[in-house]
């Protein structure tokens, strides 16, 4: 089992690669997980997460002074899995989802239609409201 790090103070735009672009060069890193405002990072060998806490600890990312340190308590297991998420996943891909200033008004539903998996319908732009 390694060793994890706790990540405090993360930007809300931060990214798994750009946690794994902080870390290059620290060793081995198993899992990133990220949640609003913080985040863990695995690393294989306890010397490596210990060296990247006291030389990047208060230094910054994504324009803010993240602090860090090694993580307290188990590795948190839902359904057998650890808790982080995986590498390519959608958020990866597609970013943390963000307010815009759009919103989508659908009126005159049957009621044996559901929204949530059957809207499938091609929209030709959106309609500022």
């Amino acid at each position: 089992m390694g060793t994890r790090v706790y990540v405090g103070r993360l930007s809300w735009d931060c990214r798994e690669r750009d946690l794994e672009r902080f870390f290059k060069g620290y060793g081995r890193i198993r899992e990133i997980l990220i949640k609003n405002g913080f985040g863990f990072v695995e690393f294989d060998d306890y010397k490596d997460a210990d060296d990247a806490v006291y030389e990047l600890n208060g230094k910054e990312l994504l324009g803010e002074r993240v602090i860090l340190e090694i993580a307290r308590g188990p590795v948190r297991r839902t359904g057998g899995r650890l808790g982080f998420r995986r590498r390519g996943s959608w958020l990866d891909k597609y970013g943390p989802p963000t307010r815009t200033e759009y919103r989508l008004i659908v009126e005159n539903l049957s009621s044996k239609v559901s929204w949530q998996g059957d809207m499938h319908l091609p929209f030709d732009g959106l309609i500022r409201c």
